[in-house]
């Protein structure tokens, strides 16, 4: 008779608990070390992306400039009656608008109707198809990088993170607003501006520069009276749609309103709390008690303004995109402003 030992098996060693809590443990750490180099990677790419789109936004103007043999509008200019102050009036059409055909836009641009505003109520005007125009959301006018974009922002209006600088009026001297002082930028006026008026250099004047993260649907300080510009025969009483109109007011967030081009002034505060131009008032988000971003020339309302980290990008007259640092001397950010002030700049 065969008689059968018994073997024992060896059973397969598992991971205890504890070597899987280290275990769980280093992936975290990993993934926390590992998560900010990400996120950072992410911003660099957008900021490139952005930085790109300023480009295309500078090489714009140069062909626009090469077509027509003037600048194009910065959308709001100032205009100066004998023995009067300034007045800011505005160009029937936006900056933006302006140069559609030149950023592969000429579709849109083929189809606006120049002898209306932009939020001409269509069911008012048979094949007036502006507002619907407006209303198309354009990669190139947008900084990737704004974390405070919303989609509806606009009241339905497609938006820019862009503004043309229409002006600047930082005192030489104390480096606040002095209206007295006030200087126009490269692309200031209807569409009139030229290139050999900048006479400080393309390569040391600022044509565009950011403001994003303007408060969504706000609605500008200037009344919007620019109807009568447009030249037909219901001038004076257009139909207009979207909040800003019902407000009678204009929105400097919309790419098609001219209000996108704006001044360079300081906020309210400059030199009393805050003394910076650009990025001013930037935390917390939404703005300090004493300048919220409702408020005119506070945050990113109608000033340079980024969610970048430091600062903010532009485009020179020469086609060229920097990295403005929001630490800059006030001083040299107004001779960047100023296309003919004859001052050196300097480094920036």
């Amino acid at each position: 008779m065969v008689s059968f030992g018994s073997h024992s098996r060896r059973r397969p060693r598992g991971f205890t608990l504890i070597e899987l809590l280290v275990v769980i443990a280093i992936i975290a750490i990993l993934v926390a070390l590992l998560l900010p180099a990400v996120q950072q990677a992410r911003e660099a790419a957008r900021r490139t992306q952005c930085k790109n789109n300023l480009k295309q936004i500078g090489l714009a103007v140069h062909n626009y400039e090469g077509t027509y043999g003037r600048a194009p509008t910065s959308g709001e200019y100032t205009i100066y009656p004998a023995g009067k102050p300034g007045t800011r009036v505005f160009a029937p059409v936006s900056f933006f608008t302006s140069v559609l055909p030149f950023i592969e836009q000429a579709n849109l641009y083929n189809q606006w109707n120049f002898a209306y505003p932009y939020n001409v109520n269509p069911a008012s005007y048979a094949g007036v198809i502006n507002d619907s125009l407006a209303r198309t959301s354009i990669p190139a006018f947008l900084c990737p990088s704004n974390g405070f974009f919303k989609v509806d922002g606009g009241d339905g209006y497609g938006q820019t993170d862009y503004m043309p600088i229409a002006y600047i009026d930082l005192d030489p001297i104390t480096g606040l607003k002095n209206s007295l002082a006030i200087k126009d930028g490269m692309l200031a006026g209807p569409g009139s501006a030229k290139f050999r008026d900048v006479t400080d250099g393309l390569s040391t004047t600022i044509c565009i520069v950011e403001d994003s993260g303007r408060p969504g649907n706000i609605v500008g300080k200037y009344d919007d009276p620019s109807v009568v510009q447009y030249g037909v025969p219901v001038a004076f009483s257009i139909n207009k749609v979207g909040a800003c109109a019902q407000a009678g007011k204009r929105c400097p967030n919309r790419w098609a309103d001219g209000d996108t081009g704006n001044g360079v002034s300081g906020p309210p505060n400059l030199g009393s709390g805050e003394n910076k131009v650009i990025n001013n008032n930037a935390t917390p988000k939404g703005g300090p008690a004493g300048c919220p971003w409702t408020t005119n020339n506070c945050g990113p309302n109608d000033e340079p303004f980024s969610t970048h980290t430091g600062g903010v990008q532009c485009v020179l007259g020469d086609g060229s995109a920097h990295f403005l640092s929001e630490n800059m001397d006030r001083q040299i950010f107004r001779r960047l402003c100023d296309p003919s002030d004859g001052e050196v700049v300097g480094e920036f």
